[in-house]
C-alpha cells in the first residue's frame, strides 16, 4: 500500500523563479522583464513534461474547453479534434488525441489552459505564486512544434512567468511601456524597435513578462514545451470591494429599502443612516488583521494548494500513544469554563470540551507539541488518544511528525460584526475560474 508520507516530490520556492525576492519586486515586479537562465536547470523534474501531456489528453472524456489548437496564427475549429461520446443517457464533446496528435505534425500549436485542474504538477508550480501573491492564478502549457514562428509580437493583460521544460524557443520582449493599454493587444515589429531581450531559452530557464509588455516567441530546430504561469495580483479596489462586502454581510445591512417613496425623502435618510455605518464598522476595522484576512481569501480562491485531506485523516486514525501532536492553523474561540467544561468553536462547529482539555489547548498555542498519551491529563493513555484524534479529525489538532498539509477551515464573522471587529472573514469562492483566457503560444 503506498505511503504518503514517503512522497517525495519536487517543491518550489517563490524565489528558485525570480531570485532574490526584494531585488525583484523593487526593481522588476510590474515595471521590466527579468530573464533567469538556468534558474531550474536540473530540477525539472517535479514539473508538468511531455509524458504527462500525453497522458492528460489520453483521459477519455477531456471536456474541449481545456485544449486549444492553433496553425499559421489562427485558431483550429474544436470540430477538428474533439468527438461525441456517450456518458450514460447524455452526449458530451471530447478530445480526441489522435486528432490532435495528427494536427500537431501537419504544424499546429498545443495550448492546454488551467492545467493546475487537472496535473498535481501544476498545482505545485502555483503554489508559490498564488501564496506570494495572495490571488488566483493559472498554468498554462504550450507544446509548439519545430520551425513555428508563432504569432506576432503582442501583450497579455496578466503577468506572466515562462518556465521552459523540453526544447528551445526564442523570445523577443519589448521595454514595459510607462502607459499600459489594457487586455490583450498586438503589434507590427515597425511600431517597437529593438527588444530589450532576444534569447533562445533552454530547459530550466525562467522569463518574466510583466503585464502589457510586447513580445513574441517561435520555436526553432525541435518541438518546445514551456510553461506559463499568469498571475493577476488584486488592485486596491479590488481589495477595497472585498473588505466592504465582508462587511455589508451582517444582519444591520440585510433590510429591504424602498426607493421609490416620492419626496419625502425617506430612501435618500435609510441611505444615508446605512453609509454612516459602514464608514463606523470600517473605521473600526483593525488594518494589519484585515490584511491577512485579505491575503487568507486569496489564498484560498487560488487553486493552487493541495489539501490532501484524505491523506490528512489517514494520519489521525493511524496515531497511537506514543504520537505527537500540536495545533493547526485553524482558528479556535476557547470560552470560558462553566465548571466542568469549556465551550470552544472552530470552523462553525461549537463543542464542549472537559476543562483540562482546553487548557492543553491554551498551552499548546505557540506550536509546541505534545504526546497524545498526555494530551487530556488525568485519564488514561487510550482515552487521552480518543481525544487527540476527534481533534485531530476537525482540524484542531495535527500529528507534529507530518503536518505538511493546510487544514480545511472556515473564516469566522464578517469583520465589523460585533464581537469580532478585527479578525473578519469573507464568503469564500467555492470554484476556481480561469484568470484569462489563454489564445496563443506566446507566453500568455
Amino acid at each position: 500500500m503506498h505511503d504518503w508520507r514517503q512522497e517525495t516530490v519536487e517543491t518550489y520556492s517563490f524565489e528558485d523563479f525570480v531570485g532574490d525576492r526584494d531585488v525583484f519586486l523593487a526593481e522588476h515586479f510590474d515595471k521590466k522583464p527579468l530573464l533567469r537562465k538556468g534558474a531550474l536547470a536540473g530540477r525539472l523534474d517535479g514539473l508538468p513534461s511531455v509524458r504527462q501531456l500525453d497522458d492528460v489528453l489520453a483521459l477519455e472524456t477531456t471536456p474541449p474547453s481545456y485544449l486549444r489548437v492553433t496553425k499559421g496564427g489562427k485558431g483550429v475549429p474544436s470540430g477538428a479534434y474533439t468527438r461525441t461520446v456517450a456518458r450514460g443517457a447524455a452526449l458530451a464533446e471530447a478530445v480526441n488525441p489522435e486528432k490532435v496528435y495528427e494536427l500537431f505534425r501537419s504544424g499546429s500549436t498545443v495550448t492546454w489552459n488551467s492545467l493546475h485542474h487537472v496535473l498535481p504538477s501544476a498545482r505545485r508550480l502555483l503554489a508559490p505564486f498564488t501564496d506570494t501573491f495572495a490571488c488566483e492564478g493559472e498554468v498554462v502549457l504550450f507544446v509548439t512544434p519545430a520551425r513555428n514562428d508563432g504569432f506576432s509580437p503582442h501583450h497579455d493583460s496578466i503577468d506572466v512567468y515562462v518556465v521552459q521544460v523540453d526544447g528551445t524557443k526564442t523570445w523577443r520582449v519589448w521595454a514595459t511601456p510607462e502607459v499600459r493599454r489594457g487586455d490583450e493587444g498586438s503589434y507590427t515589429p515597425e511600431e517597437l524597435g529593438e527588444p530589450v531581450i532576444e534569447v533562445t531559452l533552454a530547459p530550466g530557464d525562467v522569463l518574466y513578462v510583466p503585464h502589457g509588455t510586447p513580445h513574441a516567441a517561435a520555436a526553432k530546430s525541435e518541438l518546445s514545451l514551456h510553461l506559463s504561469v499568469g498571475v493577476e495580483p488584486r488592485r486596491w479596489r479590488d481589495l477595497l470591494k472585498d473588505t466592504v462586502a465582508a462587511v455589508v454581510e451582517d444582519e444591520a445591512f440585510h433590510a429591504f429599502p424602498y426607493l421609490a417613496d416620492g419626496e419625502d425623502g425617506t430612501a435618500a435618510a435609510g441611505l444615508g443612516r446605512q453609509i454612516e455605518l459602514l464608514r463606523d464598522r470600517l473605521a473600526h476595522l483593525e488594518p494589519v488583521s484585515e490584511a491577512k484576512r485579505l491575503a487568507r481569501v486569496g489564498r484560498e480562491r487560488s487553486g493552487g494548494g493541495r489539501t490532501r485531506e484524505f491523506a490528512r485523516l489517514h494520519a489521525v486514525d493511524a496515531l497511537t500513544t506514543d504520537s505527537l501532536v500540536r495545533r493547526s492553523d485553524a482558528p479556535v474561540e476557547i470560552g470560558d469554563s462553566d465548571g466542568t467544561k469549556t465551550g470552544i468553536r472552530v470552523g462553525g462547529r461549537r463543542l464542549a470540551v472537559p476543562d483540562a482539555v482546553a487548557r492543553s489547548l491554551r498551552d499548546l498555542d505557540g506550536g509546541r507539541p505534545v504526546a497524545t498519551s498526555e494530551f487530556f491529563p488525568g485519564v488514561d493513555p487510550a482515552r487521552s488518544l480518543s481525544a487527540a484524534r476527534g481533534l485531530a479529525r476537525i482540524g484542531v489538532l495535527e500529528a507534529a511528525e507530518h503536518a505538511v498539509f493546510p487544514v480545511p477551515r472556515e473564516n469566522g464573522p464578517p469583520p465589523g460584526q460585533p464581537g469580532n471587529p478585527s479578525s473578519p472573514s469573507s464568503p469564500t469562492n467555492p470554484s476556481v475560474p480561469h484568470t484569462a483566457t489563454h489564445t496563443d503560444d506566446q507566453g500568455k
